[in-house]
């Protein structure tokens, strides 16, 4: 079992540190609210930690199937363990995550918990293994995981959107870098040596003679290289480094700023409606709804709001002082306060950032089209002014 550093403020109002044994974070901020404390922080001991988050997490991609799949069986009553033994041979999912829903099966075979063993494989996200534990609890697994497969279904389908918008960039860009290839590495050697070897290019013919030359004389080197770069990138923006990396790449560009933003606030609500559906503890929620966010500033903004609404604070007055939330978001969270459907507004929210990131997309992607192209134009127009120049003069140098 492993321990818990928790700092709250007890009953007669004073600040008191200590340490606490319990299966899951959750379990300890429960055993922490029934004895009356208010909860500031809470952290799982290094030494004890019995799970450690993997660098490259479980695609959303096959979770959502995964959830899905799960979720039709155990609604028809098959047992959790008979269908994770199924779903672990499924050639749809890669063998990767194949071997980790077949670690989940001998861990419950071993007496652990569907969450704890969820929980031991450091590759599912704390949503996952939070909703799962709730509907635990609640006897409504089931319906937990049909909440999660929604919520992986919508992660997936934006991320197609965004994938489907710039796939046309990309192709023109690597359309751009193939007729650079052609014209440095076949047009201008030929060129050249029509003219005779007297003629010294200068400026930026030079550069790319320079270039072709090394790749000439190099090339096995650089494929490899190249190769190497390429899977490397690959899997580290897969990883979690890369994804901070990306997070602070898309700062610097405006329009993809505000896209993330409002991608963030579409992930922040949607979690904070299917958590607070599920049943889960308010502090929670948040915590969860900012990690899933991926924006440093909405979880700095969470982690202070949580410790407002442990003081006494009104959940929208908390979001408020923040600065970070639209008045959209803290509005609709204060009518979700006094009805008491906090999910389903929260819901209508996450849906109204839904249209607004696929109107984005699609501004984005027209903004992105006509500048590449007069990118790809203005480089070979460049080029074209480049060989003609050289051309006079060799012309002039044969003269």
């Amino acid at each position: 079992m492993p321990d818990f550093r928790y700092e709250v403020i007890n009953t007669k109002g004073k600040s008191e540190k200590g340490k606490l044994a319990a299966n899951s974070k959750l379990e300890a901020l429960q055993i922490l609210s029934s004895r009356g404390y208010i909860v500031s922080s809470i952290k799982q001991s290094a030494s004890h930690a019995s799970t450690r988050a993997s660098m490259f997490p479980a695609s959303q991609k096959e979770v959502s199937i995964f959830s899905r799949q799960l979720a039709t069986m155990v609604s028809s009553g098959v047992r959790i363990r008979d269908a994770l033994q199924v779903l672990s041979t499924q050639v749809f999912f890669s063998r990767r995550f194949r071997k980790i829903v077949t670690r989940v099966v001998l861990d419950i075979e071993g007496g652990m918990s569907f969450s704890e063993s969820l929980e031991k494989t450091g590759v599912f996200e704390p949503l996952f293994t939070n909703l799962v534990k709730a509907g635990e609890a609640g006897g409504v697994l089931d319906e937990s995981l049909e909440r999660v497969a929604d919520f992986y279904e919508g992660m997936v389908e934006l991320q197609n959107q965004v994938k489907s918008a710039m796939s046309y960039p990309l192709f023109m860009m690597v359309f751009a870098v193939g007729i650079v290839g052609m014209i440095s590495f076949f047009i201008l050697p030929n060129l050249i040596g029509a003219f005779g070897g007297n003629f010294q290019p200068e400026g930026a013919m030079a550069i790319l003679l320079s270039m072709n030359s090394i790749l000439e004389n190099h090339w096995p080197l650089l494929l490899v290289m190249l190769v190497g770069l390429l899977i490397g990138g690959y899997f580290f923006f897969k990883s979690r480094y890369g994804n901070v990396v990306k997070e602070n790449i898309g700062k610097l560009i405006p329009p993809i700023r505000n896209l993330r933003n409002m991608t963030a606030m579409e992930r922040f609500t949607r979690t904070t409606a299917v958590l607070v559906a599920s049943g889960v503890d308010l502090p929670t929620v948040l915590e969860l709804a900012g990690e899933v966010s991926q924006s440093p500033r909405v979880m700095k903004a969470v982690g202070n709001a949580i410790i407002g609404i442990k003081g006494g604070e009104s959940i929208n007055a908390a979001l408020e002082r923040q600065k970070v939330f639209p008045p959209i978001v803290v509005s609709m969270v204060a009518v979700g306060e006094e009805t008491g459907k906090l999910d389903e507004v929260m819901l209508k929210v996450a849906d109204f950032y839904h249209m607004q990131v696929q109107n984005a997309l699609k501004k984005l992607v027209s903004l992105v089209e006509p500048i590449m192209i007069l990118f790809i134009g203005g480089f070979i127009g460049f080029l074209a002014i480049t060989i003609y120049g050289a051309v006079f003069a060799m012309e002039q140098s044969i003269g």
